[in-house]
């Protein structure tokens, strides 16, 4: 009960504060998907792609993108979570076994590594589909968004996850 109250909370705290604040035209930190990026390794796969289509078609009911453009941000955190084992495996000291993987024992080049290649996949994967624009302008606006919401989650990180 308390996972799905701090789903609600972020998902709510996406789409009512930080949609609202547009910096520089196009720059917006996509805090949801820290929901994708720590959820659990051990989680059942199937569920875990169920989840984070859940989670990203909630963004979009919740933001003007569903009216507008569809369900990018549902496609977008599909395919985050499709390949989020994958950037694990960039990060992981273990090799192929990621099982034995623990966010809590990241240094902070590492965490960084994760957060900025998952991120940066994210946005262009949104931005490419929610745009359709140039691949130029989808870079531009997938590394300065990108670099801001992970500057955010990584303080995300050391406040609220982290244990010490």
């Amino acid at each position: 009960m308390k996972k799905i109250i701090i789903i609600l909370l972020i998902v709510f705290f996406q789409v009512f504060v930080l949609n609202e604040f547009l910096f520089l035209q196009y720059i917006n930190p996509y805090y949801y998907i820290i929901l994708i990026l720590f959820a659990p390794i051990q989680m059942n796969p199937v569920l875990l792609l169920f989840y984070a289509f859940t989670v990203g078609l909630l963004i979009d009911i919740g933001s003007i993108t569903f009216q507008s453009y569809g369900p990018v941000h549902a496609l977008a955190t599909l395919m985050l979570a499709y390949f989020k084992n994958n950037f694990i495996k960039l990060i992981s000291i273990r090799g192929d076994n990621i099982y034995d993987f623990d966010f809590n024992n990241l240094s902070f080049y590492r965490l960084f590594l994760y957060l900025a290649a998952s991120i940066c996949f994210h946005h262009f994967f949104l931005f490419y589909f929610s745009y359709l624009e140039t691949v130029f302008y989808t870079l531009k606006i997938t590394l300065f968004s990108g670099f801001f919401t992970t500057v955010f989650l990584i303080c995300s990180y050391y406040i609220f996850y982290k244990k010490r």
